[in-house]
């Protein structure tokens, strides 16, 4: 997947600069520090390990943090193609339990678009194997909703 403007993608990044899952720790000195990458035609990878502080249940991965993590990356698919879009309905598949420390990979792609909607799929892997799947529709917001931070 190309981005389509790197300037727009980055100004859309700027939107959510205080992300819980990609922002720096400067911005946000709680996020998980993701960071997301085009990988083929209209999929995103991103990569994390387990931390501790985001376990449920003892030694497994929370399911909000998964839901989190499956969401975040639905969100950069959107974005590496210019699109800004906000989660409208997400539905998340609990496989397999998720170990502290395992190492994640996340993907996201787009299914399908239409008229300011977009239906994208996502998936926790760990080892090749799916351990959570999501799919999701996005709707673009009206003019304004999502705005740029500004610097203080």
């Amino acid at each position: 997947m190309a981005v389509r403007d790197h300037h727009e993608y980055l100004t859309q990044k700027q939107s959510h600069c205080n992300c819980v899952v990609c922002s720096d720790k400067a911005n946000n000195p709680a996020s998980l520090q993701c960071k997301f990458f085009a990988d083929g035609e209209g999929q995103v990878v991103g990569y994390y390990k387990v931390a501790e502080q985001v376990q449920g249940y003892n030694q497994l991965l929370h399911g909000g943090v998964a839901s989190t993590l499956v969401d975040a990356a639905m969100t950069h698919c959107l974005f590496m193609q210019g699109i800004q879009a906000l989660t409208a309905e997400l539905n998340v598949r609990f496989v397999a339990p998720i170990a502290v420390g395992d190492a994640i990979k996340i993907s996201a792609r787009l299914v399908e678009q239409r008229w300011g909607l977009y239906q994208l799929e996502a998936s926790l892997c760990v080892d090749g194997k799916a351990c959570v799947t999501a799919t999701a529709k996005f709707l673009q917001p009206k003019a304004g909703v999502i705005g740029v931070q500004p610097s203080l």
